[in-house]
C-alpha cells in the first residue's frame, strides 16, 4: 500500500512539474513574445525618428542650396557718376545708381518698386517731409544675370538757399523674380552729401 502511494506520489509530482513547466514556458513565451512586440515598436519608433531627421536634413540642404542660387543684389555707387545738369530750367544734381546681382541666379521682371502709396514714390528721402528726389532715368533693363549691372538716376533741385548744401539719405525698393518665377524684394539705403563726404555714403541693402 505504501508503495502504491508511493508511486502515485511520483507520478502527481512529476505531473505537477510538467504542468508547471508547461504553464511557465508559455508564460515565458508570452513574455517573450510581448517583449518581442515591444522591441519592434521601438524599432519602428526609432526608424520614424531617423525617416524626420533625414527629411529634416534633406529640407536644410536644399534651403541651403536654393539660398546659394537665388538672385541678390548689390548697390554700386560711384562717385564719377554725380553730375550736375540743368533740367527743366532748374539746377539740378543727377545720381546715377547701380544695382548688381551678386546672386547665382538670373534676376527677371525687375522694377522699382513704390515705398509708399502711388507710383509716384518710389524714393524715400529721411529727414524730410517730402521727399525732394525723383526718377530721372527709369532702370537701364529688366533682367540680370550673375554678375551683370542695371542702374537707373535720380535727380534733386539744388537748394538756393544754404550754400546749395544737401545732405540726404534715400531708400528706394526694387522686385523681381528668378526664372522660376519666385518673387523677391530688396530694399536699398544709402546717402549722399555735397559738402562734408562730397559723394556717396553706402549703407546696406535689407531683403
Amino acid at each position: 500500500m505504501i508503495k502504491f502511494l508511493h508511486d502515485w506520489l511520483t507520478i502527481i509530482i512529476a505531473a505537477l512539474s510538467l504542468i508547471m513547466s508547461i504553464i511557465t514556458n508559455k508564460k515565458n513565451s508570452k513574455q517573450n513574445c510581448e517583449y518581442r512586440e515591444k522591441m519592434q515598436e521601438v524599432e519602428f519608433e526609432k526608424e520614424k525618428i531617423h525617416q524626420r531627421e533625414r527629411k529634416i536634413d534633406e529640407m536644410f540642404m536644399q534651403l541651403n542650396s536654393r539660398s546659394n542660387l537665388i538672385p541678390y543684389f548689390h548697390l554700386i555707387l560711384d562717385d564719377s557718376k554725380i553730375e550736375k545738369i540743368i533740367h527743366n530750367g532748374s539746377r539740378q544734381i543727377k545720381l546715377v545708381i547701380g544695382l548688381i546681382n551678386i546672386g547665382k541666379e538670373s534676376a527677371t521682371n525687375i522694377m522699382l518698386f513704390p515705398m509708399g502709396e502711388g507710383l509716384e514714390n518710389y524714393l524715400e528721402t529721411l529727414y524730410e517731409k517730402e521727399n525732394s528726389y525723383f526718377i530721372h532715368d527709369y532702370l537701364s533693363q529688366n533682367f540680370a544675370l550673375f554678375k551683370e549691372n542695371v542702374t537707373f538716376s535720380i535727380v534733386k533741385e539744388i537748394p538756393k538757399d544754404n550754400d546749395g548744401k544737401i545732405a540726404n539719405f534715400i531708400k528706394f525698393k526694387i522686385r523681381f523674380r528668378d526664372l522660376i518665377g519666385n518673387l523677391y524684394e530688396q530694399e536699398f539705403e544709402f546717402g549722399y552729401d555735397n559738402y562734408v563726404v562730397n559723394g556717396f555714403n553706402l549703407k546696406r541693402a535689407r531683403i
